[in-house]
């Protein structure tokens, strides 16, 4: 976990930036083909950021705190399971576009870790669907374009299970060219509808 130190400068880093985690966002239209109010939304934070040089906060659920303060015990009981060498990872800036970057969960030699401790019943559903979730293949195909790796192991872990057999999924995912070019093409669409706004800002 990281240290208060740590963690402020990995924000103050990564500020104005497309980052893997809201990577569906930046890809969400509605059927009408219009952009969602969650990429508008994304947008105009950005934007901020940019514009302030300050990170925009966001509300922490309940859930999501316990994903926080779980994903450590994660990792120790995925280490556990594997024997595995794990290891903490960086904020890796994409090679060629400008504020497009990523910050794995873990690293391995050869790939990443995308970690997850949802609440029981969507644990759960993940596990019976036995595939890697769909919501969360833009997140782990950014992670890879900035990354240059060229795998990524999504690992679920809820040790509310009693059944200590069941408390972790893990899926390899390994995308297709396909998957990671459409990725790539949406972050430049995305960057580039955003550097637009900041002109239009600034000529105003």
């Amino acid at each position: 976990m990281m240290t208060a130190e740590t963690k402020a400068a990995w924000l103050s880093e990564r500020c104005g930036f497309l980052t893997a985690s809201r990577m569906a966002a930046a890809m969400a239209y509605l059927k009408n083909g219009q952009p969602a109010r969650e990429r508008l939304q994304l947008m105009y934070e950005l934007l901020a950021e940019r514009q302030t040089g300050e990170n925009v906060r966001h509300v922490v659920t309940d859930a999501m705190l316990w994903g926080t303060e779980h994903e450590d015990e994660a990792v120790d009981y995925f280490v556990e399971q594997t024997g595995r060498d794990v290891k903490l990872s960086r904020f890796y800036k994409h090679p060629e576009i400008e504020y497009f970057g990523a910050t794995p969960d873990r690293e391995l030699d050869e790939g990443l870790l995308e970690i997850k401790c949802p609440q029981t019943a969507t644990f759960l559903e993940w596990r019976l669907a036995g595939v890697v979730p769909e919501k969360h293949k833009p997140q782990m195909c950014a992670q890879l374009l900035c990354t240059g790796k060229p795998w990524c192991g999504f690992i679920a872990y809820d040790p509310r299970i009693k059944d200590e057999r069941l408390r972790m999924f893990m899926r390899k995912y390994e995308p297709s060219a396909e998957e990671l070019a459409k990725v790539e093409a949406a972050a430049k669409a995305f960057l580039g509808e955003l550097d637009a706004m900041w002109e239009q800002l600034v000529a105003a």
